[in-house]
């Protein structure tokens, strides 16, 4: 990713959005289609790229930097860290539909339980998601005790703790690096460590005296370590 510019490939989504978008649009105003849902889905996505892209100017801003940088850091963690909990939260997901899914509105399909689990731990709807299970079964109304208590327990005191704990780590490490410039990479330190200059003679395109220059560069660090 040092390679790889970001901005730039949210730049051309969002072009690639609104041009799209604005044409649907003039065909809509010459009655040649009606497509006015993707046309307002393609504009509106490309009009919140575009100010999601402001924030590239405001990281010139030595206050405002850190927010970005924190969240670049972040993200290559944030990604594995959801990756985990979906594992657990597509298996909750698949339990409630087959197990309590004839005996609550909630979990009658997947995508409900999807959305009813997600919305458990918002905190939105949790006393009727409990009140409103049918106790046609003893054994899944007790299973159902267990399942949510388990799901809510699971995610909202530690899953949604550790995420926001692993944003908060982040944040105190960039900011104790400081705010004056960029924190440096692996590839920028790794690549700090030679101390070769470019006529030196080392990085040379010819492969026999690449591998001479290499194993004269071994031998000396041989009899430095020997002194």
């Amino acid at each position: 990713m040092e390679f790889i510019s970001g901005w730039y490939i949210l730049i051309i989504i969002s072009d690639v959005l609104t041009i799209t978008g604005s044409l649907l649009k003039i065909i809509i105003q010459l009655k040649a289609m009606e497509s006015y849902d993707l046309c307002s889905i393609l504009l509106g996505t490309g009009t919140m790229f575009v100010w999601i892209g402001v924030l590239r100017f405001m990281g010139y801003l030595k206050k405002y930097n850190i927010l970005i940088i924190t969240l670049r850091a972040a993200f290559p963690n944030v990604i594995r860290f959801s990756c985990c909990a979906a594992m657990i939260y597509l298996g909750y997901c698949f339990c409630g539909w087959i197990v309590l899914g004839p005996y609550h509105t909630k979990f009658r399909t997947l995508n409900v339980v999807s959305e009813s689990l997600f919305s458990l731990i918002n905190g939105d709807d949790m006393f009727s998601t409990f009140k409103n299970m049918q106790q046609k079964s003893y054994v899944v109304w007790l299973f159902s005790r267990l399942y949510l208590y388990t799901f809510v327990s699971l995610f909202i005191y530690m899953v949604l703790s550790l995420f926001i704990t692993l944003i908060t780590d982040t944040y105190d490490t960039m900011k104790h690096q400081g705010l004056d410039g960029e924190p440096v990479s692996d590839l920028q330190a790794f690549i700090m460590q030679c101390k070769d200059l470019p006529e030196s003679g080392r990085f040379s395109v010819n492969e026999t005296r690449f591998l001479m220059c290499c194993c004269s560069h071994r031998t000396y660090g041989s009899d430095d370590d020997a002194h």
